[in-house]
């Protein structure tokens, strides 16, 4: 607006100084013609006046009366070009007659035409004077009236002329600009209007243009005009809104997806990357926008430049270090078409590779338990089909450790059908029940394999939770029989039952061996032993604290231990007290 204002001032001034050089030489033309008129017009009313004479003499003599009264030099020439009267030269001529020695151009002219006119210095009265001559008839005889008038007095009118018309001029342009301000703000008031809507949305502060109300009595183009920007920005307004909502809904199912979704544009910078994609490469939200970081994942780099420049899709597979861990990827990389650029799908495989690595090592463990006690039974068979005469205590030894290895066997087997088995919580078989008395039960069976065990509840009011009774039975008889089964002196053991705000806490504590801080993390990892000799020896299968991590885990909770080797150790469960809801129909 400022510089449409100073525009609009400038073309003034620019304008105003092109007329007045164009006028300049108008007015000196003008004021010229003004004198040679009014030189002719009062020539021609002298005329008038000295043709009333009776003769030649008296006509001179009223030549010499109106000179006071007309021109600064007066002169009279008859038709021989004999001056008869010269007002400014009479004290050179006298009464006598002269005679041009070289008759003037406008005395010519006006014998000629009647009216000369002419610009010449005057030696006689040393300035520069402009004459007219007029010629007329008078007694059959032709006549010249010979006028002057000082040039500098045309040249003071002219320049009071110039100087009056520049103040008017002036005056003219100070009041056609401040019309032409107020006209300015009358007029740019509605695109003022216009304008300020529009600025936050071109500046980006607005997504769309707000609604134009121009005051009530600018009904006019402005008006129309303000009506078709609100019209195309309500038309605006609504395609922003569909793009956003197809925008947001793309996103959200991009962001729902469980693979990471990244996409970079024909220069590799980083485009778009839901929070599965920056998660699994390990990137922050700011490298969108920016080049992919080629030196943090060369692979995945490559695999979207080639998938880019060949314009095809492509397969790989990575492995990225998180944490110290290994996770493995899936790489899908699809050309963009036709922005150009390339879009790459992480698909997080780290669970199949540690399904395939949990059952090769499962398959491997199952294998080694059950070939030794199958060894076992083997070689004392054998020994007794290859020697039938063998003494009856030794025939019962054999045959003794025939069926120990053959439960040993067998209890492996149920725990391995055990943990087959609880892969699925049913809903059916949840219920809610008070695990004080589930506690009490689990100690009941464990009296009755040690009998010497002493199991303390401590439970101060009774404690609530939803659980599969028959699999929760496992858990808590699985660590009790394994507190007991490691004390060397006193199977004392300690159940704490404790309600909390969102959870129910279970401590189981016994006064055993302990477990070394370097096994804790392993422990409850399938076919895991502490102590693989005093396992055998007690008879464990490296499978009961496998088993309740499994059940706790079908919970929702959570187990742990802390343990001090030579003094015991502590086993805390913590579940919720309602998992109904969560589990599948």
């Amino acid at each position: 607006m400022k510089t449409f204002r100073f525009k609009l001032f400038a073309s003034n001034i620019v304008l105003l100084a092109i007329f007045l050089i164009l006028l300049f030489p108008f007015i000196s033309n003008s004021v010229q013609r003004i004198v040679v008129k009014s030189m002719s017009d009062r020539a021609g009313e002298l005329i008038v006046n000295i043709s009333k004479s009776l003769n030649e003499k008296e006509l001179i003599q009223a030549v010499k009366d109106e000179a006071y009264f007309v021109f600064f030099h007066v002169a009279l020439i008859d038709e021989n070009k004999i001056v008869l009267y010269d007002s400014q030269s009479k004290r050179l001529l006298g009464t006598s007659l002269v005679k041009f020695f070289q008759i003037p151009v406008e005395v010519q002219r006006a014998f000629q035409d009647g009216v000369g006119f002419s610009e010449e210095f005057s030696p006689l009265l040393g300035q520069k004077l402009i004459y007219l001559a007029k010629s007329f008839e008078f007694q059959n005889k032709t006549y010249v009236l010979r006028l002057a008038f000082p040039y500098e007095y045309i040249q003071e009118l002219k320049s009071s002329f110039k100087i009056g018309f520049l103040l008017f001029s002036s005056l003219a342009l100070i009041l056609f600009s401040i019309m032409a301000v107020m006209i300015f703000y009358h007029f740019m008031g509605p695109i003022r209007q216009i304008l300020h809507a529009i600025k936050p949305y071109q500046e980006g502060r607005a997504s769309y243009i707000p609604e134009i109300r121009i005051r009530a009595y600018f009904k006019d183009e402005f008006s129309d005009l303000a009506k078709t920007v609100n019209s195309l920005s309500e038309r605006i307004k609504s395609q922003v809104d569909t793009l956003t909502r197809e925008r947001n809904e793309k996103e959200a199912i991009l962001e729902s997806l469980a693979e990471g979704v990244l996409a970079v544009d024909e220069e590799m910078n980083i485009s778009y990357a839901n929070v599965h994609a920056l998660g699994f490469l390990d990137l922050e939200s700011t490298y969108i926008g920016t080049p992919f970081p080629k030196h943090i994942h060369p692979k995945c780099y490559d695999l979207l430049k080639k998938c880019h420049e060949n314009m095809q899709c492509l397969n790989d597979e990575v492995q990225i270090s998180q944490g110290g861990k290994w996770r493995h990827f899936n790489l899908v990389a699809s050309p963009r078409q036709p922005l150009g650029g390339a879009i790459l799908v992480l698909q997080d495989k780290s669970i199949h590779y540690k399904i395939l690595e949990m059952r090769k090592e499962f398959i491997a463990n199952a294998s080694h338990e059950l070939k030794t006690p199958i060894t076992i039974i083997r070689g004392f068979a054998e020994t007794l089909h290859d020697n039938p005469d063998l003494d009856k205590k030794t025939v019962s030894e054999i045959t003794e450790k025939i069926v120990r290895n053959s439960y040993r066997m067998t209890k492996i087997i149920k725990n391995l059908l055990t943990l087959s088995d609880i892969e699925n919580l049913p809903r059916f078989k949840v219920q809610s029940v008070n695990l004080g008395s589930l506690v009490a039960r689990c100690a009941t069976q464990l009296k009755g394999i040690y009998p010497d065990a002493e199991v303390v509840i401590d439970s101060e009011e009774p404690v609530m939770a939803e659980v599969d009774v028959d699999l929760f039975e496992v858990a808590i008889t699985n660590l009790l029989d394994n507190g007991a089964k490691y004390s060397k002196s006193g199977r004392h053991l300690t159940v704490i039952l404790k309600n909390e705000p969102n959870n129910v806490k279970i401590e189981v504590k016994d006064r055993g061996i302990g477990i070394p801080q370097g096994d804790l993390e392993h422990i409850f990892g399938r076919f895991y032993t502490v102590n693989k000799a005093e396992s055998k020896k007690l008879g464990g299968s490296g499978l009961g604290l496998s088993i309740v991590d499994t059940i706790v885990e079908k919970h929702f909770g959570s187990i742990r231990c802390s343990s001090v080797v030579g003094e015991g150790s502590t086993f805390t469960i913590e579940i919720p007290h309602t998992i109904s809801q969560r589990l599948p129909s």
